[in-house]
This record gives structure tokens, sequence and C-alpha cells, in this order.
């Protein structure tokens, strides 16, 4: 017995070979691009929750709660704050609204008129409230919460 060339179909063995390779071909292009997708939405979830937990440690810290009876935000506390690679990082989500408020050159003088300890009356608490209520807003805009 031997081969001979006439009886082959060629067509037919080309549909049968060239249908699943396009297929395989397609199907692992396809699942690499899904499984891209997937990865880098993970790594914008987790790079989102690296910004809020480093806003929340690092720059409320700085701006802080008033202790003394006396707190000035406008001078040295406001330019650290705001020169803070925190708050830069912060200042592109915050609203215009806030950004105008933290960065009010104006002095502002918060003084308590009854001596007592610190209170936990967010009022008090210029411009942290401020800051507090933009990270939170953010963490909801970015469904962190």
């Amino acid at each position: 017995m031997t081969a001979t060339l006439e009886g082959i179909d060629w067509i037919a063995a080309a549909k049968a070979i060239a249908g699943p390779a396009i297929g395989f071909v397609f199907g692992s292009l396809l699942t690499s691009y899904v499984q891209w997708g997937f990865e880098k939405k993970k790594q914008i979830l987790a790079r989102r929750r690296e910004l809020v937990t480093g806003w929340r440690m690092n720059l409320l810290p700085m701006i802080g709660q008033p202790t003394a009876q006396q707190f000035v935000w406008a001078g040295d506390r406001q330019r650290a704050v705001m020169s803070s690679p925190y708050y830069a990082s912060l200042r592109p989500h915050l609203s215009a609204a806030a950004i105008k408020q933290i960065e009010d050159p104006m002095i502002k003088i918060f003084v308590r008129t009854k001596p007592q300890p610190p209170s936990h009356d967010w009022n008090h608490h210029y411009p942290l409230k401020i800051v507090v209520d933009e990270i939170t807003r953010i963490e909801h805009k970015w469904k962190l919460v």
C-alpha cells in the first residue's frame, strides 16, 4: 500500500486543521486580554487603597488636632502640609471648595472660650474635618468602602 496524493481532499484537510488552530489562537488572546483587564483593575484598587491609607496615616497627623488654647493653621503648619507628597497626591482629588479652604493664606486662629480639654467636636478641628470629609468622599467615589 502506497499513499497517493490524488485521493486526498486538500480543502477539507485545511479546514480541519485551520478551524481549531484559529480558535485556539483567538481563545488564548481573548483569555490573556481578560486576565490583563482583571489584573489592571486589581492594581488600580490596590494603588487607591495605598493612597487612602497614606493620607490617613501620614497627612492627618501632620494636620493634627489642636491641643493648645490657640491653634494657628496658616503659616508653618500649613506650608508643611501643603509641601508634603501626601497632600500633593490628594490635591487632584479634592473639590474646589476644599482646596480653597485648605490653601487659604489668611491666618485663622481658633480660641477656646473656656479652659477645657481639647474638644471632640469636629467643628473645632479646622482643617482636619475638611480633609477627613474629602478622603471619605473619595473613598466612596472609588468604591473602596
